[in-house]
């Protein structure tokens, strides 16, 4: 859901990165997050355990200019793809504008993308949000890998409704700020739009169940994974935290792919811009959307999502600390 805040005149939007396990997710956020072009992005947050990383940052491309004189800023996210706790996925889809679904292009790995692509769908659609309305892209990653299956036939499996689709080599950059592109794009252009992404016959949202455990599928289990980390781990606490049930971290373009380039301005391509003194009937942030982001008109309601995102942060609190005495238990093991 695009939020709007008018106090400081800005746009967010956010992007999730999606996949099976291992198969690029946290790749393409550290080259998004290392291109020196890149300004004006915030700290990148890393939250580990020993099966994989959920990272965030986000930025505010000049480049994309405005709409309607708001300023546009892109969150983006990664989910942990091994299938130890779904509830994450869950949580980090919510309120989600956009997609970009890493595929592993490896044909042994067939499976493991149809079953992640069918979990993305099934959590958009406990969300509230509709599949065949939110901006989604597909990236085929891995291509220099032997046994690869060709694009006719990953389409033929993972895209039948002809969607954005990008060939990449994210361990070497390549086809990763295309990727980024076409799902910004698809994002700003159902904004101008009023593209309306809610599923309404959806039951109502309901907190997390952060107790809720799915099964893991022998070909998603992945390798552990330390943290990247290089400061010492921080002490371990007084009294140990209480047991955990699970861990919470876990328009312009068709259908072909796009070209592998060198790494250049993430939005170089990608114009955007109602411009503030652009005719009102034109702006995606009239009428109805400003009636809906009222701040003062919707006081109660921001109290209750306050309350949530505190409930949240608390969890996250919590798990962080028992991440850190976790890691803290596995350097002494390997240091033994």
């Amino acid at each position: 859901m695009v939020l709007i805040n008018k106090a400081i005149n800005e746009v967010t939007v956010k992007l999730v990165y999606y996949g099976p396990g291992l198969c690029g997710k946290t790749t393409n956020l550290e080259k998004i997050y290392g291109n020196p072009k890149l300004e004006n992005k915030g700290k990148m947050i890393s939250m580990s355990t020993e099966t994989d990383r959920t990272l965030f940052f986000d930025f505010m491309p000049m480049e994309l200019g405005t709409i309607a004189g708001q300023k546009v800023r892109v969150q983006l996210y990664t989910v942990p793809g091994q299938v130890f706790y779904d509830a994450t996925r869950k949580l980090v889809l919510r309120g989600a504008d956009g997609v970009v679904f890493v595929a592993d292009s490896q044909n042994s790995m067939r499976g493991s993308n149809i079953e992640s692509l069918e979990n993305l769908k099934t959590n958009l659609r406990l969300n509230r949000l509709d599949p065949k309305k939110v901006a989604i892209v597909l990236q085929y990653n891995k291509r220099d890998l032997p046994n690869v299956d060709s694009v006719e036939d990953m389409n033929e499996y993972l895209n039948p409704d002809k969607v954005p689709f990008v060939e990449a080599v994210a361990r070497d950059g390549v086809g990763v700020t295309a990727t980024l592109r076409a799902a910004v794009a698809k994002i700003l252009d159902n904004v101008k739009n009023n593209v309306d992404t809610t599923l309404y016959e959806a039951p109502e949202l309901s907190a997390p169940d952060m107790s809720a455990k799915s099964g893991v599928a022998q070909h998603s289990a992945g390798t552990p994974k330390l943290s990247m980390r290089t400061e010492a781990p921080a002490p371990a606490p007084a009294a140990p935290p209480p047991p955990m049930a699970t861990s919470p971290f876990e328009s312009a373009f068709h259908a072909t792919a796009v070209e592998d380039e060198p790494e250049e301005d993430p939005f170089g391509a990608v114009a955007v811009v109602a411009e503030p003194e652009e005719d009102e009937a034109h702006s995606p942030f009239s009428n109805a959307v400003a009636e809906i982001h009222d701040v003062s008109a919707e006081r109660d309601e921001m109290m209750a999502l306050l309350e949530s995102a505190q409930k949240v942060v608390e969890s996250l609190e919590v798990a962080l600390q028992a991440a850190r005495k976790h890691e803290q238990d596995i350097m002494e093991r390997m240091s033994r």
